[in-house]
């Protein structure tokens, strides 16, 4: 088989979960984990690049895969992280207006 027509299967699902982990950005909770497969299948594909040097034409794919299965990974964790911080402040917001509410209701019965 000649090294074009040898093809890396991993390398190119490696590009294509890491494209899609960062086209899903807004849904972490498929980006997430589109990112670590890509992540896991990139890192398996350079492996066997490493092991069959006829695969040296899909380095790129793996790389690609690579790159951005990480950026999507970090994207979706960012996320996650600030939407913890909205729903933290929102919360402690609230807690904040019901002791506003009790104390103008203390005042009232005076």
């Amino acid at each position: 088989m000649s090294d074009a027509t040898k093809k890396n299967g991993m390398a190119t699902a490696a590009l294509v979960l890491g494209i899609v982990s960062i086209a899903l950005f807004f849904i972490p909770y498929l980006a997430i984990p589109c990112g670590i497969v890509a992540i896991i299948l990139a890192v398996v594909a350079k492996n066997k690049i490493k092991a069959d040097p006829d695969l040296a034409h899909t380095s790129g794919q793996a790389t690609g895969g690579l790159i951005t299965g990480i950026i999507g990974l970090v994207i979706g964790i960012i996320l996650i992280v600030i939407a913890l911080m909205f729903v933290s402040a929102v919360v402690d917001q609230a807690d904040a207006w019901q002791d506003l509410a009790n104390d103008l209701e203390r005042y009232e019965n005076y």
